[in-house]
């Protein structure tokens, strides 16, 4: 069952302790440290290489060296149960069609962004008819609901744990 929700909803009343931010306003976008590569131009090597979907190839060289969250720029799916958003840490490189964010990690954790954009339509912030694009300013403007810091851990906590059951139950 896809869930299909809805960022409009949050009109609706909040549990005490909770608001309601835009993205700009709880992560640093650091999109302008990305460099692309051209595939002719890249040596093969250990660093992964990201784009929209993940890990392109890995390459001798990285600009990165943390724990960060991207999001498909361009070259994505943002609907509902897309996944086009996930973490990435250590060493690596990322090209200019994902955006890179930084939590503010004294007020949201990276999983809770993650499980957030993956599980929203983001659709409506999606510009172009050809290329459709997740540009930067509307990045920014995703309003995320903002329980504090302990709630945000339990949640991601039940999250994970109902993910791992149905990842060991589609083995069988």
């Amino acid at each position: 069952m896809k869930n299909n929700f809805q960022l409009s909803t949050f009109n609706a009343q909040l549990p005490k302790g909770w608001e309601v931010k835009r993205l700009g306003e709880v992560c640093e976008i650091l999109d302008n440290l990305r460099k692309p590569i051209t595939k002719r131009d890249r040596v093969d090597g250990d660093y992964p290489y990201y784009g929209a979907t993940g890990i392109l190839s890995y390459i001798n060289d990285y600009i990165f060296n943390e724990k960060l969250v991207l999001i498909g720029e361009d070259g994505a799916k943002w609907f509902s149960g897309a996944n086009s958003s996930f973490i990435v840490k250590g060493k690596y490189w990322v090209n200019n069609h994902a955006h890179v964010i930084r939590p503010n990690r004294s007020i949201v954790l990276d999983k809770w962004i993650v499980y957030f954009l993956n599980f929203s339509d983001l659709t409506e912030f999606v510009t172009g008819m050809t290329v459709p694009k997740l540009n930067q300013g509307n990045l920014k403007q995703i309003k995320i609901p903002l329980p504090p810091l302990s709630t945000q851990k339990y949640i991601v906590t039940i999250l994970d744990k109902a993910f791992a059951e149905i990842a060991k139950a589609e083995t069988i």
